[in-house]
């Protein structure tokens, strides 16, 4: 059984006197644990940085060749540079989250924090899937637009094939590409932050509680 349900069980069944003091004991131990699992959560979010990152310099340049080909490097370049620079913005918010929690000594403004890191989380999990969609969405409405330019990409040597049967099927791969990564990313995020949110909710519901005793 986990040690602070032990604690909690105690110390309900204490005289008042040594309520008080096994609430503190309680308190101490629900706080290391959000922190803990708050420093987790920024740890998780650099190393996912850095994968990314290292990613990037492994995949070869012939992935890139259709988009140099239809002008979209420049495009490319630009979102790279935005999104680590929110993604950054993440880690800071987690970073002073995990910060912010080391220091609290009131359950009132350890609750209120919790329910931050929550929404924080939250919300890059979101920024990460919204990402991923929105830039192939915007990708494929750019490479698609100028069909003959993109058959000149796609049969550079003229040979006799069914253009629009090619252009359909790359679509529908795409599109099942792009499903496939989202579902992916959605069951990592599940995993990894569905874990970490639950276990730090279980201990919003534990100071919730002590709270409304004392």
């Amino acid at each position: 059984m986990d040690v602070l349900e032990n604690y909690k069980k105690a110390w309900e069944n204490q005289p008042e006197e040594q309520n008080k003091h096994s609430a503190k004991e309680i308190y101490k131990l629900a706080h290391s644990k959000s922190s803990s699992i708050v420093k987790w959560i920024f740890i998780i979010g650099i190393l996912e940085f850095l994968f990314w990152g290292a990613l990037s310099f492994v995949v070869p340049d012939s992935f890139y060749k259709v988009y140099e080909e239809l002008n979209l490097t420049g495009f490319l370049k630009i979102f790279t540079v935005l999104h680590y620079i929110i993604i950054t913005i993440f880690l800071y918010l987690f970073y002073n989250n995990h910060q912010r929690i080391s220091l609290i000594d009131s359950t009132r403004k350890l609750m209120k924090n919790i329910l931050r890191i929550r929404k924080t989380v939250k919300y890059y999990v979101f920024y990460n899937l919204a990402t991923v969609f929105l830039v192939s969405i915007v990708l494929n409405v750019v490479l698609f637009s100028d069909s003959e330019k993109l058959m000149q990409t796609m049969n550079p040597n003229n040979l006799a094939i069914d253009m629009s049967q090619i252009i359909t099927i790359t679509i529908v791969s795409q599109v099942i590409a792009l499903i496939i990564i989202l579902v992916l990313l959605w069951l990592f995020y599940k995993l990894v932050y569905g874990i970490l949110l639950r276990k730090l909710n279980k201990n919003y519901k534990e100071l919730a509680r002590l709270d409304a005793i004392n």
